[in-house]
């Protein structure tokens, strides 16, 4: 019992620091300008870190929002390619929301939106999850994306 505790600590650990090292990557991008840049957000630079990455190009209507990029978390627990899925086809039903309303707060905000909760998977299992959004500006100055990272265990 006392290992199961120590695991435990270990894999909030990780999701602590899955989110907290993508909001450092964001403010170091970032420097002494309002939002980072999506050149200098060194994408190619943390590939290591993708795992629990993702890249989502806005839309007015958040849940049309596309993931154009995302890692190999979201795309085995949500069976979606790595770009080209919608928010409203890519996430389960009931983490879609939550997910779509960080996005717009931290576009309002123009700064990280952490997000924690827990949704229902098809197995009906409680998935706890943690997630971080970010805006990020295209080349042409204006907010394009929303860069981000997400983990998640799964309720026992």
């Amino acid at each position: 019992m006392e290992g199961h505790g120590i695991s435990s600590l270990k894999q909030k650990d990780h999701e602590r620091r899955t989110t907290a090292r993508a909001s450092d990557d964001w403010r170091i991008a970032r420097g002494d300008d309002v939002l980072p840049n999506l050149n200098n957000l060194g994408i190619g630079d943390t590939a290591l870190e993708w795992h629990d990455r993702f890249l989502i190009r806005i839309d007015r209507h958040m849940p049309h929002a596309v993931f154009i990029a995302c890692g190999e978390t979201l795309q085995s627990d949500w069976a979606m390619p790595r770009l080209g899925a919608t928010l409203e086809d890519a996430l389960p039903d009931n983490l879609r929301d939550s997910f779509a309303e960080a996005c717009e707060r931290s576009l309002e905000k123009g700064c990280p939106v952490p997000v924690e909760g827990s949704y229902r998977d098809q197995d009906l299992r409680e998935i706890l999850f943690r997630c971080v959004m970010m805006p990020v500006r295209a080349m042409n100055d204006g907010v394009n994306f929303i860069f981000g990272a997400y983990s998640h265990k799964v309720s026992a």
